[in-house]
């Protein structure tokens, strides 16, 4: 209703400015010669009267075309944020960073043009363009075709250029996105460009895209600049030719003086619009390839899909079992088989093996990222697929080895875990993760701002920032994937403190990379070659003399050297 809204004031807007070259022909043939004085101030009143109502719907038009706009993108960012957070994991392990963010930018600014200026934009210059050209025909039918060539040479030569210049603007979009996305991974990897000094390597390659783009653009100017060179070439020509045979037609008395005047306004208005049309049809297609991107995106289907009739338990015990479950991804080769395992209510369980066998990937199906290809994994003895999403994330608390934080207070991230949680609530949980004592010697305390990724803290603070998370989160069930791998022995004992309190009452199941971690679990699972290789605690599988055996003499000896 907003856009149609649009079109009908811009259509009176418009329908006014045509009356006026009119009301000069009617001045200039009539109430000149006559000196017909009170007919020209009441006509100069009513179309000053009509001026004031342009003014005014002007202005409101102006505010309707903004919140048009607005209200196109707003729409369109709240579905594009809702469509990427139903897409899986796969989605975020194939693109880029820097690819999503350009959808945010230039695709929905491309689909906020198309709502705001090119579908009514071509409306209402197709209705101009048709009431001009009944003008110019209703004031004299040969001076019109007279235009015909003009015209004629203006579509037949001004698409090439056009269609070459929309083609350049789409390969121009293309290498500025590669541009951004090379330059928010310089900013991403500032440590590591640092850290291993290549950044001359970076600037060569951020010079490398930038050259591109910069060759791009300046073609793209060349052939915009020779579009608009055939266009002022043709409407030149045209009014030359106009005003030569309209001379004629004077001298000839087959037209007046002002409907000459009228018959120029008018031309020039027709060729604005042609021009007009010949451009918003080429540049669209150009939008149309970013809008198609952006279309593509949103008919991707997310791979993990809740169902209809997807049921929550009352309590969660947190019991788990695999049954006979099999994963690949893609087109890869299996990297889980036959995998079977049931783990009991408050259970601990490790996970170990070398890497690449599979031990993260379990952990992905456990909180439902993924599902088997085979067989199937159930939580207190539903299938995973027959809960709702919510219960599965919600019982389920996950502390990885690269702790993310927001750019934010201590006290914010903690309170990630549990939005609603009081500032009380907070401290406790900070206090259970051995976090208080560290966040109370900053001058801010909690309402320290960690910075971004958390880059102003230590790996063990942030890991204990993580366990308050989960402390407030209160989950049933602990995933820890590699938690203490990263850090030095210091804060590992320190974040190993937090983690036997949070072990407390829940099931545990843990990726352990060291295996001095993992000596007080329940049950230990040599994971190798994505099935189960070897199981029990650590004394029975370091008396086995197997691949846990192995692992840990290899661990001893690391340590030794």
């Amino acid at each position: 209703m907003q856009v149609l809204g649009y079109i009908l004031i811009s259509l009176f807007i418009i329908g006014v400015e045509l009356l006026i070259p009119k009301f000069i022909q009617y001045f200039v043939d009539h109430l000149l010669p006559d000196g017909a004085l009170d007919v020209f101030l009441l006509a100069l009143g009513s179309l000053a009267g009509l001026v004031v109502l342009v003014i005014a719907f002007t202005l409101f038009r102006n505010r309707l075309q903004r919140y048009i706009q607005e209200k196109a993108a707003r729409d369109m960012q709240f579905a594009l944020f809702a469509h990427l957070r139903k897409l899986g994991f796969s989605y975020y392990e194939k693109n880029p960073v820097g690819q999503t963010l350009s959808l945010f930018n230039s695709e929905v600014k491309a689909v906020q043009e198309i709502y705001y200026r090119y579908f009514p934009g071509m409306v209402i210059t197709g209705v101009t363009f048709l009431v001009c050209s009944a003008m110019m025909l209703s004031i004299h039918i040969g001076l019109s075709l007279v235009v015909i060539p003009c015209f004629l040479s203006y579509y037949l030569i001004g698409p090439y250029f056009e269609k070459q210049a929309a083609r350049l603007g789409h390969e121009t979009q293309v290498k500025r996105t590669a541009f951004q996305k090379k330059i928010y991974d310089t900013v991403s990897g500032l440590l590591e460009l640092r850290a291993y000094q290549g950044e001359d390597w970076d600037t060569a390659q951020v010079m490398s895209k930038q050259h591109e783009l910069h060759d791009k653009t300046n073609l793209l100017h060349f052939m915009s600049y020779a579009r608009g060179l055939v266009r002022r070439v043709s409407v030149q020509f045209g009014a030359v030719a106009v005003f030569a045979y309209g001379a004629y037609l004077l001298s000839r008395d087959a037209v007046t003086t002002g409907a000459l005047v009228a018959f120029m306004f008018y031309y020039f208005r027709m060729i604005q619009d042609i021009t007009f049309l010949v451009t918003m049809t080429s540049e669209q297609k150009v939008l149309m390839n970013q809008v198609d991107r952006l279309f593509g995106f949103m008919k991707q289907q997310p791979d993990i899909r809740e169902s209809e009739s997807a049921s929550s338990l009352l309590t969660v015990q947190g019991e788990i079992v695999f049954r006979n479950v099999a994963f690949r991804y893609d087109t890869q080769s299996e990297l889980i088989k036959g995998f079977s395992l049931h783990i009991r209510p408050g259970e601990k369980v490790a996970f170990v093996g070398t890497s690449g066998n599979g031990k993260s990937t379990l952990l992905k199906l456990i909180g439902r990222f993924y599902d088997p290809t085979q067989g199937e994994i159930c939580l207190d003895g539903i299938p995973l697929p027959k809960l709702s999403l919510k219960q599965i994330r919600g019982t389920m608390g996950f502390v990885f080895q690269e702790t993310y934080l927001f750019g934010s207070t201590i006290r914010e991230n903690i309170r990630f875990g549990a939005p609603d949680a009081t500032d009380e609530q907070v401290e406790a949980a900070a206090k259970a993760a051995y976090a208080h004592d560290f966040i109370q010697q900053f001058p801010q305390g909690y309402d320290t701002f960690v910075g971004e990724r958390g880059v102003r803290l230590s790996g063990g603070q942030r890991q204990r920032i993580a366990i308050a998370r989960m402390f407030i989160k209160n989950p049933r069930i602990v995933l820890l994937d590699e938690a203490t791998a990263a850090l030095d022995n210091v804060s590992e004992w320190e974040v190993q403190q937090a983690l036997n309190r949070l072990f407390e009452g829940r099931t545990i199941i843990a990726i352990a990379h060291r295996l001095s971690t993992v000596k007080g679990f329940d049950t230990i699972i040599v994971v190798d070659q994505g099935i189960i290789a070897e199981k029990g605690n650590y004394e029975q599988l370091m008396l086995q003399q197997g691949v846990f055996r192995r692992l840990a003499a290899g661990e001893e000896r690391a340590v030794g050297e």
